[in-house]
């Protein structure tokens, strides 16, 4: 038996309702997911649900992949010159001395988290802010 929607094309409580039932887990996995992402349940459910009847893989789908693609790599380039400026050896030796034998990789990976972090934007992470 299904419930019957009012129709409306207003967004929001005015909305088209539909009840569904969750297998057991889902509902926390989805407001899991709503809270990482910045947004409700409703508009975290709404928002896979349209995603899933994208055509992604059709040549506007494709094109907006490869300009995602394109800024990411472009991101990742001024990252790299951002990176080259760093005393990242500098902070590493730093980091031997407080008993942490880190890595390059490892020592950006710390002071990106840990900025992420103290600013609050590592949701769901237990990563605790070290000394710098």
């Amino acid at each position: 038996m299904t419930k019957k929607a009012a129709k409306t094309t207003k967004a929001g409580r005015g909305s088209e309702q539909f009840v569904v039932r969750l297998p057991p887990g889902m509902r926390d996995a989805i407001a899991h997911e709503a809270d990482r992402n910045g947004r409700s349940m409703n508009a975290e459910i709404v928002g896979r649900l349209a995603f899933s009847f994208e055509e992604v893989l059709s040549n506007e789908g494709l094109i907006a992949v490869s300009k995602r693609f394109a800024a990411a790599a472009e991101a990742m380039e001024d990252l790299f010159f951002d990176l080259r400026d760093m005393e990242i050896e500098r902070f590493i030796v730093d980091q031997r001395a407080k008993g942490k034998n880190l890595t390059r990789t490892e020592a950006i990976r710390l002071i990106v988290r840990n900025y992420l972090a103290e600013n609050g934007y590592l949701h769901g992470a237990s990563v605790k802010p070290t000394e710098k």
